[in-house]
């Protein structure tokens, strides 16, 4: 029945009903069974900017029910949520709904199959604040499981090692964590051998020489890439230590 209203002159008070109501996971299922969500969808195509911002609320609220996701990947969503990643009001909302989608195997490769939408991910990497940061890395790295889908990321960002690198010292705890992890991934395949994907040299792309720690100083390292991280890591007062990047 809310669903009817929603092309009639109550629909915004008929959205701030279902926003409410989407915020309990028991009423999701029912909302995302009705008619009521391709309806949101297709407001999303509007040009009413605050109904438009009703409608990502709800699906936000919505994707953190897996069952839901499934329906809104079905009605295409991603390819509607993608232009709205350039509001600061939304992206938040956007980027969290990506990552809880990307939950599922449908999801990745959604993502992975949407033009456009590994770049706009890729993107918050150098624009977003920290949380943003976070859900965009957590997005790539369930994306980067798939060695096929790692190259895209790589190919869809050439300077994303430099990206990793700042944020593994300056994000969030988790955001730090997942930009390690997605360094390790990106080493492990070789990605930088492949034609096409060739190795970024951190050192000097986003390296202060004042900032280096003299060459005997440094930490045995394992990884190539990991071996770009040094510029970043801070060299000990005594000088015989250094701190290493865990």
């Amino acid at each position: 029945m809310l669903a009817s209203f929603l092309d009639s002159e109550a629909t915004e008070e008929i959205l701030a009903i279902l926003e409410e109501l989407s915020g309990c996971w028991y009423n999701a299922p029912k909302i995302a069974a009705s008619s009521a969500l391709n309806s949101i969808l297709n407001i999303l195509d509007s040009e009413n900017k605050g109904f438009q911002q009703q409608a990502i609320r709800i699906m936000y609220n919505l994707s953190f029910i897996g069952e839901v996701c499934s329906r809104m990947l079905s009605l295409k969503c991603i390819p509607k949520l993608l232009p709205f990643f350039s509001d600061r009001n939304l992206l938040r909302y956007c980027i969290r709904i990506l990552k809880n989608l990307c939950d599922t195997e449908e999801g990745r490769i959604s993502v992975a199959e949407t033009k456009g939408c590994v770049s706009s991910v890729t993107e918050i990497l150098n624009t977003g604040n920290n949380e943003e940061q976070e859900h965009a890395l957590a997005v790539l790295v369930s994306l980067c499981s798939h060695v096929d889908y790692l190259k895209l990321v790589m190919s869809e960002h050439g300077n994303i090692i430099i990206s990793l690198c700042l944020i593994s010292q300056n994000g969030n705890d988790k955001g730090k964590k997942s930009a390690l992890e997605l360094i390790h991934l990106l080493d492990d395949v070789k990605i930088g051998d492949n034609k096409g994907c060739s190795e970024p040299n951190i050192s000097n792309s986003c390296g202060d020489s004042k900032t280096h720690p003299p060459e005997e100083n440094r930490p045995p390292k394992k990884s190539t890439f990991l071996k770009k991280l040094s510029p970043f890591s801070k060299s000990s007062s005594h000088g015989s230590k250094s701190k290493r990047i865990q």
